[in-house]
Formats: structure tokens, sequence, C-alpha cells
């Protein structure tokens, strides 16, 4: 199955017109459709306690509630994409600090003049001296304007779904991402593949329901585009209405904040190099814990045995954004197979079972 091609829904890469379709789609009421909420550690502190210096109008204007941003900010420069009025990219201008820049992108026109309008004031409100914040109009799957490997974080919040060649996006998130640099955002997924009749309905999209991908079809396709090893931090049910519910018969929708690592190092498997790190703390949202995915803690001073896939993301000559708040021990000179150990060749018993006529295992099931 070409899985690129059942999530594209422009084939002459007119983005622009399929963006401002959603927009005349969408509900007046921003929080209509709003499908992040403000729980399980979705606003991180450091972002909760900078709302106040946002807006009120650029608040109020937001699609959703709550916020995805990694730890670790400050001096990065990140970008923002479908970013609306700008309220995330707001809360990413201070964390990233003066030294820091933020690019918003927008499709919509009147969502981005809204975050544009308030720059001066915003930058006046922050203390900085010259602007850290600048908006683009335009799609994410087209960020030519941007240029590679320039970006250490890439943020959106609930508008991947939207996107009418998710392919496409994914694609120019990894150009843009600088080696060991991030992709940190929060959206809908859903536990099937939809029928093109219901996800190809505009306003279906713009619910931003229609659009979201079958959970395994985003991984294969980030896989095939270079991004070997997805990972879902958290992950909460997606509050849907009951007419939503109906329209969407049997399907199952779930909010997930991700984190996608751009670098080679990293495999579609855990692999044991004999590795190890120990989390050193010094995190303001995460003193007792570094959180690496929905499984995975590290408590603060606990020396543990991890997959390349983790180190990767610690280790200075590899890039690693979290080098600073890790201390590591290995190397990559001794492979010692799959970390968890690979159950097909080490669970394989000796055979002496059931054959048929030409001496071959019989198979009696497809599972």
């Amino acid at each position: 199955m070409d899985y690129q091609a059942y999530y594209r829904k422009v084939e002459d890469g007119n983005y622009q017109a399929y963006y401002d379709a959603i927009a005349a789609a969408e509900p007046r009421d921003p929080q209509a459709t709003a499908r992040t909420r403000d729980a399980d550690g979705t606003i991180p502190g450091q972002a909760r306690e900078r709302m106040f210096n946002i807006a009120g109008e650029i608040q109020n204007t937001s699609r959703e509630f709550g916020v995805p941003l990694p730890p670790l900010l400050e001096g990065c420069t990140v970008v923002d994409l479908c970013c609306g009025s700008g309220r995330d990219t707001y809360l990413a201008a201070q964390l990233v600090g003066p030294a820091g820049k933020v690019i918003g992108v927008e499709p919509n026109a009147v969502r981005m003049r809204i975050g544009e309008k308030y720059l001066e004031k915003e930058m006046k409100q922050f203390g900085y001296d010259v602007p850290n914040v600048e908006f683009h109009k335009g799609c994410p799957e087209d960020l030519s304007f941007i240029p590679d490997g320039s970006v250490d974080v890439v943020i959106s919040n609930c508008t991947f779904n939207e996107s009418p060649d998710k392919a496409r996006y994914i694609a120019e998130v990894r150009r843009i991402l600088r080696e060991g640099g991030e992709w940190y955002f929060t959206d809908v997924f859903a536990d099937r593949r939809m029928q093109r009749e219901i996800s190809d309905n505009i306003d279906n999209v713009a619910l931003r329901l229609g659009g979201a991908m079958y959970i395994n079809d985003f991984r294969r396709i980030a896989q095939q585009l270079g991004f070997n090893d997805p990972r879902y931090l958290i992950t909460n049910k997606t509050p849907v209405t009951e007419k939503e519910s109906a329209l969407f018969d049997g399907t199952s929708f779930a909010t997930i904040t991700c984190r996608l690592v751009n670098t080679p190092y990293t495999s579609d498997v855990c692999e044991d190099y004999g590795e190890f790190v120990t989390y050193k703390g010094g995190l303001p949202d995460f003193p007792d814990y570094f959180l690496f995915d929905k499984d995975i803690k590290f408590p603060v001073g606990k020396r543990c045995h991890v997959c390349n896939n983790v180190t990767s993301l610690v280790i200075p000559e590899f890039g690693g954004r979290y080098a600073a708040v890790f201390d590591y021990e290995g190397s990559r000179e001794r492979h010692a197979g799959d970390t968890h150990g690979d159950h097909i060749i080490k669970a394989a018993p000796d055979f002496d079972g059931v054959v048929d006529e030409d001496d071959q295992p019989v198979r009696v099931s497809c599972c």
C-alpha cells in the first residue's frame, strides 16, 4: 500500500486553497474543536507561568488548551507550524530567551495578523530589546523560506491532522531540522484508517478528526522519511461530542504528544550497545524524573541500561539536545542485539514438531 498517497488530499501542491477551505468550514468559536486539554502536564509549568504575559486576544483566539513545548529551549531556534494567532509562538519566545528565535508559520492571514499586531507589545512585556519572533504566511508542506538544517525544534498543536499532504509535511519538518533536532507536537490520531469519503470531507477535517491518521500509518511514513524512532509521551482520549461519535462510527481517537528526533543514530527497534545513562535532574518541569515517552521515566540519579534510541538524545557528539542533563557511559563499538532480546532468535526451540509430507512445519494460523 502507498501510505503516503493515501493521506494526500491535493495533487497540484495548492496547499493554501486547502487550508483556506478548512478555515472557512471551522466553527467561529475558537474552542469549539479544541482537542487538547490541560491534563497530565499538557501545559508545562514553565509555559503556564508565562501565559499571563500573552495578550488576551491572542489567548482567546487560540484553538487549543494544551501546549506542546519540550524542555531545554534556551537559545534554540523554534518553528511553530500553523501557529494561528501565536499563543504557543509567544510562549516559546519566552523559553528560548533573547538569544533564541521563534518562527511562526500560519496559512490564515487573519489569524496571523493578530499575532503580528502584538509583536512590539509582547517583546516589551518580555523585556527584549530586539524581537526574537517572526511570522510567515505559508503552509507546512512548503517551508522553502527556511534553510536546511537550521532549526533546533519544530512544534505544532493539533494542526498536523489538517495537512493535505502529510508525507510532504513530515519531509519538510525533517529537512529544516538540524541533526539532533526534535519535532515535538500534539495531535489527534485514530485507531484505524477512515474511509476516504469521511476523511476527504472538508467539514470533517475542520473538526480536527477527519484528517486524523491511523497511528501505525504515521509511524510507517515517519520511518520511511527518516524519523526512525517515533515516541509518544502523553496520551489522552480525545473529547468528542455525541454527534461526532456517530459521524465517525467505530473509530477511537487519542490526543498524543509525540517526539521525533532527526538523527541517523537511531533505529526502528531498540538496539543494545551496553550503554547507560543517568538523569542528573535540573529541569524545572522534571525535578524527579525525565519523561522519555509514555512508558519510560528516568528517575534522578538512577543509572539505567538503555537502548541506542535513548542515548542518541544525550550524546554530545551526536548533537543530543539533552546531553546537559544526563551522564552517559558507553560507546557504539560493540553491538549486543535487541535491547529486549530478540524473541525470534533467543526463543527458537529445537524443532521436532509436526511436519507435512514435504517435511516442512505445519502453519495453522496467521497470528
